[in-house]
């Protein structure tokens, strides 16, 4: 079997674990687009990987200034091991290292790892600098409408609390989303479609329509 093979068959079975399916972050594609890079520093006997090779070729290509809040997980994760790790334990660390939006420890870890200079606020230089990591391409006015949405009316400034609680009404919202989906395609279930629709509304109305953290 061909090494192309082998990982084209690793990548399927990869595909089917749970953790994979239900990644609060990654989709499934973005996981197996990392685990396609994992295997070119992975030793094939073992495939494990050391992380600082990883941020070695980043460097290299100046990754580090062009991905700085990626980086900048990646270095945490490096700094943690002092030895080679598996492709699940590596993904699974960088989700835990990016922070988890579905709960309030997740959210807390989400918005310290976009707060560069440790500030614990995020001001509208520090959300020009996420938008052009990570390809939003706010303009001006957006920006100043995202501290609005989440820090309040002529909010110059977004703090932990403020972010944290935002995000819990936006994940909150589309978990219900979700479900009204699932509903909808059983008729006994029209009652329950009636009350999360009304919940949803109040929801909506109480949430911002666009925030870049949470799409």
């Amino acid at each position: 079997m061909s090494k192309r093979d082998r990982i084209e068959k690793e990548k399927k079975v990869l595909r089917e674990k749970a953790w994979v399916k239900n990644n609060p972050i990654f989709t499934e594609d973005h996981i197996l687009d990392f685990y396609e890079m994992f295997q070119l520093y992975a030793d094939p006997r073992t495939k494990r990987a050391d992380v600082r090779d990883i941020l070695v070729t980043a460097k290299t290509l100046d990754l580090d200034q062009k991905h700085i809040i990626i980086h900048k997980a990646l270095e945490k994760l490096a700094q943690s091991y002092d030895k080679h790790i598996d492709f699940d334990t590596f993904v699974q660390d960088l989700t835990k290292a990016l922070g988890n939006p579905f709960d309030q420890q997740g959210r807390e870890q989400l918005f310290n790892t976009i707060d560069i200079e440790e500030k614990q606020t995020l001001a509208a230089d520090d959300i020009k600098l996420i938008s052009k990591d990570l390809h939003f391409n706010l303009t001006d006015q957006e920006v100043v409408d995202v501290i609005h949405n989440v820090g309040g009316y002529e909010a110059t400034e977004i703090t932990l609390d403020k972010f944290e609680k935002y995000l819990a009404r936006k994940v909150q919202k589309r978990q219900l989303d979700t479900q009204i989906k699932f509903y909808r395609k059983n008729k006994k279930y029209q009652k329950k479609i009636q009350s999360l629709s009304l919940c949803y509304l109040i929801i909506f109305q109480i949430s911002s329509n666009t925030f870049i953290f949470v799409y």
